[in-house]
């Protein structure tokens, strides 16, 4: 497809800016958490209300020149669902639509980069075509043809919340500010412990 390795995070993110539709500090945020926590880009973007799916994905649809397709609206076909790994589905919200030869159609959760394109059609020995769709109709299409979908969705949030949790804390040893931090936390500490007796 012409012009699909122009589909970055940073790319968006320029067009973003240059349009003015996401505070320049919500971008900066949204590719922090993509880079350090693996959070989607225009997922925490949607999330964070700083833009609506509908205004993203109409904004992806005219700066990348790709299609926009309700999921839903589709008759999905069985040998798509098996085409891809029902893993690989879930990680990427990817929603599987048909099988023709080759070419695998799929409905994008807004946009997913190029680089994670290449690497699904080199290691599943496919072309990807992409459309462009929202964020909570994939995860409903995702739900009615995994039943357990919703549980890998739960356990996934999870381990993300841990791991920025993790990292939070390994951000904060060793600068100034975590020593404060450690002092304050000692005195709060203090004052919650049970009161002495009379």
């Amino acid at each position: 497809m012409k012009g699909i390795e122009k589909l970055t995070s940073v790319r968006l993110a320029e067009v973003l800016s240059q349009k003015g539709a996401v505070p320049s500090e919500a971008i900066t945020n949204a590719l922090y958490a993509q880079d350090r926590h693996g959070e989607p880009f225009v997922q925490v973007l949607v999330d964070g209300g700083h833009i609506t799916e509908w205004d993203l994905a109409k904004l992806v649809t005219e700066n990348f020149q790709l299609p926009f397709l309700m999921a839903s609206n589709y008759q999905i076909a069985d040998t798509s669902k098996a085409r891809l790994p029902k893993l690989l589905l879930f990680e990427h919200m990817l929603v599987p639509l048909d099988v023709f030869d080759n070419v695998v159609v799929v409905v994008m959760p807004i946009m997913i980069s190029f680089e994670v394109m290449a690497k699904i059609q080199k290691e599943h020995n496919c072309d990807l075509f992409p459309y462009v769709g929202l964020l909570s109709e994939n995860k409903k299409v995702l739900t009615e043809l995994f039943k357990d979908y919703p549980a890998w969705l739960e356990h996934e949030q999870k381990r993300r919340e841990v791991q920025a949790v993790k990292k939070g804390s390994k951000d904060k040893s060793g600068n100034w500010m975590s020593i404060f931090d450690a002092g304050d936390q000692a005195i709060q500490d203090t004052l919650v412990k049970k009161p002495t007796k009379k």
